[in-house]
């Protein structure tokens, strides 16, 4: 029987392992699907085993591994090259393969909406955040770009990308689309929970026709979500995309390529 599974550390009730069960089940693949909850102190005894286990098929990466895997890593796909952290490794001919997926993920839930927006403000700029962000960039490049961050350098000094610390309100003043890959609101730790990237006076002042596309999917209704509704402010969660990146993850590690 095939291993697979989803590493991270703390794992509470990750989607994936309910995804790729059903997967394995329709598709008749016989294969575990197991929560890897590895501390960090025993990342590299993990890696090692999964490098020995000859059963080891694939496996997705969450919080707070995507960065940290890199280097177990023998060889990466262009996503996950441009963001600088992976979300499924796929074990072929006893080496590890890295993809981001993340990305197909994400732009198959906001694709239809991209068109109506000039000015698309990223806040966070981690694993996730940079990956969706160097490819709408490039995908997109007459658009521009607001990414609220201490992370980023604009070393080619691009006319369309801005960056600054916190959102304000002269950032709001038309229709845009906002895009949170922060954890903020997410039950991944217990502070996160009550916490909301984009502050309640400003989300008061956002054009009724901009769209926040928040990349939290659990819980499934967080501070930000309530507070767009109060606001009549259009918002998705980001459930649809973490479905959509795990179904990729699957046809990448056990269909066609």
């Amino acid at each position: 029987m095939i291993i697979s599974g989803i590493l991270g550390h703390p794992l509470k009730k990750p989607r994936s392992i309910k995804i790729w069960k059903n997967y394995f089940r329709k598709r008749k693949i016989l294969s575990k699907m197991i929560k890897f909850d590895i501390r960090p102190n025993k990342l590299s005894d993990f890696f090692r085993f999964v490098k020995k286990e000859k059963k080891f098929k694939a496996m997705a990466v969450t919080m707070p591994y995507k960065k940290k895997v890199l280097k177990y890593i023998d060889k990466i796909d262009n996503f996950a090259l441009m963001a600088g952290a992976v979300n499924l490794i796929v074990k072929e001919k006893n080496k590890l393969y890295g993809y981001n997926t993340d990305v197909y993920g994400a732009y198959q839930s906001i694709k239809d909406k991209i068109k109506y927006y000039k000015k698309i403000i990223i806040i966070g700029l981690g694993g996730t955040g940079q990956a969706i962000f160097n490819f709408l960039s490039n995908k997109y490049k007459k658009k521009k770009y607001l990414l609220i961050t201490n992370k980023f350098k604009n070393k080619k000094k691009n006319r369309n990308i801005f960056t600054s610390k916190n959102l304000s309100e002269k950032m709001i003043t038309e229709n845009i689309l906002i895009i949170n890959c922060t954890p903020l609101g997410s039950n991944l730790k217990k502070s996160f929970v009550k916490k909301t990237p984009i502050k309640s006076n400003l989300l008061k002042k956002i054009k009724k026709k901009s769209f926040i596309f928040d990349i939290v999917y659990s819980p499934k209704k967080t501070r930000l979500a309530s507070e767009c509704k109060l606001n009549k402010l259009k918002y998705l969660n980001g459930i649809k995309m973490n479905s959509l990146q795990a179904f990729r993850a699957l046809q990448l590690a056990y269909g066609k390529k």
